[in-house]
């Protein structure tokens, strides 16, 4: 039975992962997918997938030792004994300095999650509308495949009832002569 249509023979002749390209292709400036997104969106995904680990809070504990010691150090090799125990150094005790660092590691850290987030928006988006297609496909397919077996059948059943009148012919030709 020729067909009209390209149709794969069999259902894993095309590539099953056809709908999902934007995972595979080299060109990522200007895509909507997380993954290919722009340099910033890619970098703010792995700085946001990398906050939430212990080696960034091992990190950070280890910048803020060393921003208190550094503090009393300094100040005590400029000052002495003196200033190191009345707490005047560089960023003196309430430490104002670093509290304004934390508040812009905080607006970064912010930032930095919102454009993952929106980057990840993307992504699933665009997998969710690869899926679909996927999906319709596979319908198309099985819709053709039932038509086939049903055009089959149909045949089938006609050869049967041909099958059946050229047994009975014969059976009567071959009964009705003794």
């Amino acid at each position: 039975m020729a067909t009209t249509q390209a149709e794969p023979s069999r259902p894993g002749a095309q590539d099953p992962m056809r709908h999902y390209q934007h995972y595979q292709t080299g060109d990522h400036d200007g895509s909507p997918y997380a993954g290919g997104s722009s340099f910033m969106e890619r970098l703010a995904e792995a700085v946001a997938s990398g906050m939430g680990t212990v080696g960034f809070l091992l990190g950070s504990s280890t910048v803020i030792l060393a921003w208190v010691i550094t503090n009393h150090v300094a100040h005590f090799l400029s000052h002495s004994w003196h200033g190191l125990l009345n707490g005047k150094g560089f960023d003196p005790a309430p430490f104002i300095l670093l509290n304004l660092v934390f508040s812009a590691v905080a607006f970064y850290t912010g930032a930095l999650v919102i454009i993952a987030q929106k980057a990840q928006t993307r992504t699933d988006k665009a997998n969710e509308e690869a899926s679909a297609k996927h999906r319709e496909e596979l319908a198309k397919f099985q819709t053709d495949l039932l038509q086939r077996n049903t055009d089959l059948t149909q045949q089938i059943h006609a050869l049967t009832e041909k099958l059946s009148g050229l047994t009975q012919e014969v059976r009567d030709r071959v009964v009705g002569s003794p």
